[in-house]
Order: C-alpha cells, then structure tokens, then sequence
C-alpha cells in the first residue's frame, strides 16, 4: 500500500512538472532583507518587502494612507501613523505605529509575523531579526547592504559564464577570456577537465551567502526533463572570491540524479 501511495505521489509530481523543460526550485526572490531598522527599542521592517517574500498580496491605498497585506486566510490593513490597525476586520492594537520613511512602510516586526501566525526573533549579535511563518523563514538586517557585497548585476554576468564554461572547444584562449570572472586555481581546473563538469544552464535567481569579506557562496537547484517521463535533479554549488576588489568564480560543483516516475 504504502509502494502504491509513493508512486502515485511522484507520478503527480512528474504530470505539473513535465511540460516546462527547466522548472527551478531556487527562490525568485531572496529571503534576506537589509534595511530593516531599529527605534526606540523596537525592530522595524520595510513592510512590502517582508509580505511579498512571504508570499502576501500587498495594496497601498493612497488616499487612506493604508496598506493591506492578504496571506491565506488571513488579512491584516494598517494605517501609517495609527496604533490601531485591522485583522480580518477586528481591531488590534499597535505599541508602535505604522510609519513611512523614505518611501518605505516600516512596522513592527512583531506585529507582521504574530499577524500571520509566525515569530519574530531578534539577535542582538547580528542585528538582525527572524521571522518565521510555518515552514519559511526571512532574515532581516539593520545594516545597510555593505559595500564589498556583490551587485545583482555581477551575480548575473558570473553565472553566465558559469554556463558558458560548459564545454571549452570553442574558446581559443581560454585564460585570456575567463580571467575577468575566474580565479587563476578555477581556470586551471577547467581546463584539465575541459569545461565544468556535470554543468547545466541555470539561470534562475537564488540567495548568496557570505562566509566573510572575501568569500562567498550560491546554491541553485532545478528539475530538468530527462527522457519521455524522468525528470532530472540539478543541484549546484558555487563558490565566489574576492580577488584584487573583483570577485570571481573560485569553483563551482554540480550534482544530478534522474528521478523515475
């Protein structure tokens, strides 16, 4: 029975997502934000960013000065520079209002996840706060995006040549033109290999993690179709330093396995 149940399960898995050649379970949006602010004793976050992370319908009304974030079932209407906001149309006290800086609705981050059955956890060490709601979490950061981080456009042009890399008969001079973009030790082992191994075009967003200054690190994961019904899981791995101010690819390790219906 319960060999039935499994291959009735993975059989539906396979009907959503054959049909579309590379589906990819990276996240479109990542679930770090960074301008979350601490007033008075209280973690404030920019209010859109956290709901669409989480997945919210988000509507600003700006004759009423409202925003109303919608979650399941679940329906929270805040008004900037009132201590009384709206959940699923019952009155709820705030210990600090709504307010806009910048452009940006901050509240409470308290309120948000408690709004939508979460938690919300500060960590003075890091000076960020947590949120948690079933089974996703966000991080968000007092600190401004520092300036050694890298930019969405570097992330992108690194994991285009990433894809490029894929085979190296057609380059020339192999060195002369991955060097902008690869350390010296990563361009090495391409070449011995002739190309990356295992590699597959993946284009699709997915969250850096910085284990410092200098070093860094992405992992992007997709289902690719492999043959008339299996599907094929790609998990890869990059590793970026920060050499001379730039950062580069210093290695990148992919995966696959082929998963039968």
């Amino acid at each position: 029975m319960k060999k039935t149940i499994i291959s009735l399960s993975l059989s539906l898995v396979c009907t959503l997502l054959i049909g579309n050649p590379a589906i990819s379970f990276a996240n479109k949006l990542s679930d770090t934000v960074d301008n979350g602010k601490v007033e008075n004793g209280r973690m404030l976050i920019p209010l859109r960013a956290v709901s669409e992370r989480f997945n919210s319908e988000v509507t600003w009304n700006q004759a009423k000065k409202s925003i109303k974030i919608i979650r399941g079932k679940r329906e929270l209407l805040l008004f900037v520079n009132s201590r009384t906001a709206l959940l699923n149309n019952a009155a709820i006290s705030l210990d600090v209002p709504a307010k806009i800086d910048k452009g940006t609705t901050y509240v409470p981050a308290r309120v948000f996840a408690e709004a939508f059955g979460g938690t919300a956890l500060w960590s003075a060490q890091e000076r960020k706060a947590t949120i948690t709601i079933g089974t996703q979490q966000v991080f968000i950061h007092t600190e401004p995006i520092k300036t050694w981080r890298m930019s969405q456009e570097r992330i992108n042009v690194l994991n285009a040549k990433i894809n490029e890399a894929t085979d190296l008969s057609s380059f020339s001079q192999i060195r002369t033109y991955f060097s902008p973009y690869f350390t010296d030790s990563f361009i090495n082992k391409i070449i011995l290999s002739n190309g990356i191994k295992n590699n597959a075009e993946l284009t699709e967003k997915a969250d850096i993690i910085y284990s410092g200054t200098t070093a860094a690190k992405m992992h992007q994961s997709a289902y690719l179709e492999s043959g008339p019904i299996n599907l094929e899981l790609v998990d890869r791995y990059v590793f970026y330093k920060l050499v001379e101010g730039k950062w580069k690819v210093d290695d990148v390790n992919v995966g696959r396995q082929i998963i039968e219906p």
